[in-house]
Formats: structure tokens, sequence, C-alpha cells
């Protein structure tokens, strides 16, 4: 490395700014600790020279995105360590090296998201200065990337480079990354973007990792890393010393194998509190000899890790790992529920469990069932008593609505239509769905920061919410109670009035939201939506086109002529015009008209659109319904609770969809989580 800064200054730049998040990040000083020797110290190797060049040939040159893939991977986080350093002391860009480890604490989405924006010299990422939760932090990134401009003006104002280091994507933890959820792809100018993988994990192409990107074939280039030193089975000599303790080794290697297994770094609370290892477990391991011993690493904070991914990996079996996560799942489950239980006092929980329960049950396919114990009052009252609480608890949040989407998705794909068993299924995963959107947005509602002024320099630090402050959605609330209320007969009817009633305590007058419909009765057939669909009525007049009671009506335009007009369209006129002729198609020809207006949708719809969408719902195919739902729902909505209640795209106009998917059980159903939220997060 050349350049007017010493290399432990440029070290200071990859350490976050101060005063944030990332700055204060154990993982991230061990990182930088555990290669200072292999970085700082030594000279790169001949062939690690060679990488350098083609990583500087690269930045100056290649496309803006680069798969890096090496069968070492110590001597390819080395090489690239390096790098990273070199590129910022030459202050050729502004550099975010974010290792991805459970040895660190970086292994889960969650963990490793918080510390790529904590690296961040500000929090200039224009939407969110305070993320409360994944889908924030993931759209705060992806706004850094695309506008380079808001977070460096290195090497100049003018000429803003970044360069982005995701090292060991390989050990990723809990699903990520997610072409779904793609945060890095579409850099904008001056962003380069380096993510290394296991030479293993990948065919030669690299196209695995870069659809799991969502990279473009064109942005991505593939970079080889060799290998300086081969692979050294370090555990052997670990298990030997071990095997001949006899019981006291079998003893300690329960510990070594409950370490193989978590996805952080533990204390011995965390071992005992958490990973289901006993006492005469943890001293034995404690008294283990070297070599064994010389494997794990205690932190500043007391916590233990491999000393290397390498030891971690081969340590023991997937079967062994799974055994081991199986039985932290069942604890975790066991201790929550007897919380919940009122005649149970609340105990200290690991902090372990509470932080890595919802990851270790997205790895072991929890069902929804259990992933809906997570979001609770008392998970709740957990996580708030944790750093980062919040973002910790809409993680969990999103994975049980992420589980809750997948088999709403699942179930639209079995059993007929008519067969109750199947849409009393949809109903009850519909109602878990809305349950987490509602309590996600309430939540946003009350932290509030998006309201406030804030510095665009301040650094990354976790949010906290006060759960007593106002939602400011009480009378949305109300009528969304009311609207479900007035869709209902019977006891229904009877069960969902009692809780709008309750909602609109104290406040005044509470009129039902009227439902967009589709009429078939010619008496109602209505002239100037005639010339409006022969005009090729645009998407600008949706609202206009419903906006007497939420109804559209028959033309006297004959099926044939109504096709053709509104076969004749284009883009959104085409959704609003197939739509329109509804009324005046016979019964057999309007599930193919509904199957254009979903074409039209997917390309150019938004919420305004959804009024019309949500008309169509009687002849809509399940799996549509359900994707329209949690394409909405599932939405951040970024501090919309009022909105998202009653308004375009709310759960109140998507009721018809409910009822299309799940009957009136759905509908109770999400008139149910409208109440239950409100109580609990009013």
């Amino acid at each position: 490395m050349t350049g007017s800064s010493s290399p432990p200054v440029a070290l200071s730049f990859l350490r976050g700014p101060e005063g944030g998040y990332a700055r204060s990040h154990p993982g991230l000083a061990a990182f930088w600790r555990s290669i200072a020797e292999d970085v700082l110290s030594r000279p790169a190797s001949e062939d690690g020279r060679a990488l350098l060049m083609q990583l500087d040939r690269w930045f100056a040159e290649g496309p803006a995105c680069a798969l890096v893939s090496g069968r070492d991977p110590g001597a390819r986080t080395a090489v690239l360590a390096r790098w990273a350093l070199s590129v910022a002391e030459r202050r050729a860009a502004e550099v975010i090296f974010v290792p991805i480890s459970a040895r660190f604490g970086t292994a889960v989405e969650r963990d490793m998201l918080k510390l790529f924006l904590g690296l961040f010299k500000g929090s200039a990422t224009a939407m969110f200065s305070r993320p409360r939760s994944p889908g924030e932090l993931m759209a705060a990134i992806r706004l850094a990337l695309m506008g380079v401009g808001w977070v460096s003006s290195v090497p100049d104002e003018d000429n803003p480079q970044l360069l982005v280091i995701l090292d060991g994507v390989e050990r990723a933890a809990d699903g990520w990354p997610d072409p779904q959820a793609a945060f890095m792809s579409q850099p904008g100018d001056g962003a380069h973007i380096i993510v290394s993988v296991d030479a293993e994990e990948h065919a030669p192409s690299g196209v695995l990792w870069r659809d799991k990107l969502a990279w473009a074939a064109e942005e991505m280039a593939l970079i080889a890393c060799p290998a300086n030193r081969p692979r050294l089975d370090e555990t052997a000599g670990a298990r030997h010393a071990l095997g001949s303790l006899g019981e006291e080794g079998l003893r300690a290697s329960r510990v070594f194998d409950a370490l193989a297994a978590v996805l952080a770094p533990v204390s011995r609370e965390d071992l005992l509190g958490a990973a289901s290892v006993d006492l005469a477990e943890l001293e034995a391991f404690e008294r283990a000899p070297d070599p064994a011993r010389g494997l794990v690493v205690t932190g500043d904070e007391g916590t233990y890790r491999f000393r290397d991914d390498a030891a971690r990996a081969c340590w023991t079996t997937s079967e062994r790992r799974a055994v081991i996560e199986d039985a932290i799942v069942a604890r975790g489950l066991s201790a929550l529920r007897g919380c919940k239980a009122a005649s149970e006092p609340r105990r200290a929980w690991a902090p372990y469990l509470v932080e890595h329960l919802g990851a270790h049950m997205t790895r072991r396919s929890a069902g929804v069932i259990d992933r809906m114990e997570l979001v609770s009052p008392a998970w709740l009252e957990m996580w708030l008593d944790r750093p980062g609480g919040l973002v910790g608890f809409l993680t969990d949040v999103r994975r049980a609505r992420r589980a809750a989407q997948d088999a709403l998705l699942d179930a639209c794909h079995s059993g007929t239509e008519s067969d109750q068993g199947a849409r009393a299924e949809r109903a009850a995963h519909l109602g878990d769905f809305i349950r987490c959107a509602l309590v996600d947005e309430t939540l946003c509602a009350k932290e509030g920061s998006r309201d406030e002024e804030r510095d665009p320099t301040e650094p990354y630090t976790d949010p906290t919410v006060d759960l007593t402050r106002p939602t400011g959605a009480a009378r949305e609330r109300a009528e969304a109670l009311m609207t479900f209320a007035s869709l209902l007969t019977g006891s229904e009817q009877q069960l969902v009035q009692g809780w709008a009633t309750a909602a609109c305590a104290g406040l005044g007058e509470i009129l039902p939201h009227p439902i967009p419909h589709v009429t078939t009765d010619r008496n109602a057939a209505d002239p100037e939506r005639t010339r409006r669909i022969r005009a090729g009525a645009t998407y600008d007049e949706v609202d206009a086109y419903l906006s007497r009671d939420m109804e559209i009506r028959p033309t006297d335009l004959s099926p044939d002529e109504a096709w053709r007009l509104a076969e004749s369209r284009e883009g959104e006129s085409r959704m609003v015009s197939f739509a329109g002729i509804l009324p005046d198609l016979p019964e057999e020809m309007r599930e193919k008209a509904v199957r254009e207006v979903m074409s039209a949708y997917w390309a150019h719809g938004d919420r305004l659109a959804l009024r019309v969408l949500s008309a169509c719902a009687p002849w809509m195919a399940l799996p549509d319904a359900a994707r329209v739902i949690c394409n909405e729902l599932g939405n951040d909505w970024t501090g919309d609770l009022p909105g998202m209640l009653v308004g375009f795209g709310s759960i109140t106009e998507l009721a018809p969809l409910l009822r299309r998917l799940g009957g009136t059980a759905a509908l109770v159903g999400a008139a149910r989580a409208i109440a239950d939220v409100g109580r609990w997060l009013p």
C-alpha cells in the first residue's frame, strides 16, 4: 500500500463513523483484529499481488459488480481486506467492507443490514435516517447505491466513488440473499460492488449467485481468487485430544458442537440458557487442552467463537447442527409460551435466544403457527429489553409474514374453490398475514422518526419506540371495522360490530367505507361510461370512474363491441377498459377479461388502480388474488397506518379479494386482526 495515510488510519475509515452503530460493533472490530497480522504486517504473496492488480483493473475499467470466488476463504478474505485498505488509503473511493460470518455476528440478514448501513459516513440515504425494519434497511442501502453522491465525496464531490465488499456471502445464515428482496442490483454511477463466495458454492458461470443477487449479466465480472495454501483440517487433532480424555472429552465436545451451530458469538449465559449446554459440559470445555481449546477465541465481551470459518464448518455434521438448532427452537418456544401464560412469572432470557430464535426458526422451516408466536406482546416485551429491539422484533414479524404468505400461496394451489377446508385454511393464513402487516406498520407509526427533522450527517443508530405514543389512526381503525361489519350478516356481523362499537367509542359518527364492486343490473346502466370506454378511459380517471358509489355499472355496449374496444387499448387504459366492460360480458368471458386486467395491473398498476382491480375479485383466480394482497400489504408502507386501514389499496378496499380467497371467514379474520392489534398497540 502506498499513500499519505498509514494503514491504521486507513483502517479507521473502514470502522464506520464515530458515534455510530458500526464503530461500536464488536464483530467488526474482531474481524479487523483477526486479519491484522496478515494484512498489515506481511507482504502479499505473488498470487495475491496479481489479484490486487486484477481488482484495480476491474475498479477502473470493469462493470459495476464483481463476483470473487476462491477455495481458501482465509486467503480470499485477506486479499480483499488488503485491497480495501489500499483503496481507502489512496482515497480512491469511500469503502464499505462487510465480513459475513457467524463468528462476527453478521451471518443473519438483520445483523448484516444494520452493519452495512452503519458503515456509511452519514445516513443521508434520502428516505430513512433510522430504518426500523429489514425492508427499510434495504431501501436505505439501495438508495445509497443508486445515489453515490449522498454517501461519498471521495475522491471529490464532482466524482464520488463508492466501493462495497460483502465477503463470504456463502455463510449467510437465514435465507439471504433473496432475489425477491434484492438491494444491490442496478447500482448508480460511481458504485462498485464486490460479493465474494466459496468457489465450491457456485457454478463456473456465476449464474447461481448472479440470480440470487438479481444482477444483470452485463453488469457482473467474474474474478477467481487462487488458494495460497492448502486447507488444513485443524479439527482432527482437536478431536483426537478430546477423545483421549474419555467422558470429560465428550462433555467438552458437546460445547464445540453448539459453537458450530449458533449464528453469532455466545457467552456462558447463552450457552447455558439457549444452546442446551449444562454447567459440567461448559466447565469441561473451558478446561480443554490445545489443540482443541485453541480452535475457539474468547472475545473482549467474554463471548466464544471459532477462530476461523473453516474449523467451524467442518467441526460437526449438518445433521448434528440441525439437532442442536431444533433444540434451540423448542427451548425458545416453550419458554415463550410459558411467559404468555398468565400464571407463570416472566423469567430472564438468554440474550442469544431473543436475538436469534427467529433466525433458527427460519433455518429449520418452522410452521406458521410457531412463527406467529413471535408476533405477540410477550415477544415484543422481550425484544424491547434488548438493544436494537425494534428492528429485531420487526425482523421476526417479517419472517412470520413471509411464512404466512408462502402458506397462503401454497393453499391457493391445493383443494378446490368449493372445498370448505381449503377455504378455511386460506382464511387463517390471510388473518396471520394481515396481523403481521398491521403490527409492522403500527410500530413504525409509533416510532415516528419519519415525521421528525433529521440531520443528514447523523450516523445510523438503533431506533427506539415509545409504545405509549398514539398511532393517530383511531378513526380509520373504527371505520375499517364498521366497513367489515357492513359486509357480513348474522352472528359474524354481530361479532365484528361489537369490535367496531368499541373502536368507535368517543369518536363521533363513523360510517362504513364504500367497497368497489361490479353490478350487472341493467337498470343501473351508465351511458357516460360508454363514452369513456369508447374514448379510452385513462389511468387518471380511475378515481372518478368509481367516485359515486365505488360501483362499475353496465354500459349499452354489446359484448363483442366492448371486447374489441378494450382489446385495442394499451397500458393503463387497457386495464381500466377491461374492468369497465365486465358487466357487459357473459359470465364465461369475465374470467378471461380479469386475466387481461391482471396483466395490465402488474405492468402499470398502483394503489389507485387497485380500486378497479378489487371490483374484479369475483372472477379472479385464487393465486392472483393472493399475490395482489401480498404485494400490497407485504410492502413497507413507510408510516401510513391510516392509509393501510382505509384508502387506496388498504385492507378495507381489498375486502373483495379477501372474500374471494376465504369467504366471510377471511373478512372476520381481517377484522379480528385490526381489532386485536388496535387493543394491543392503540
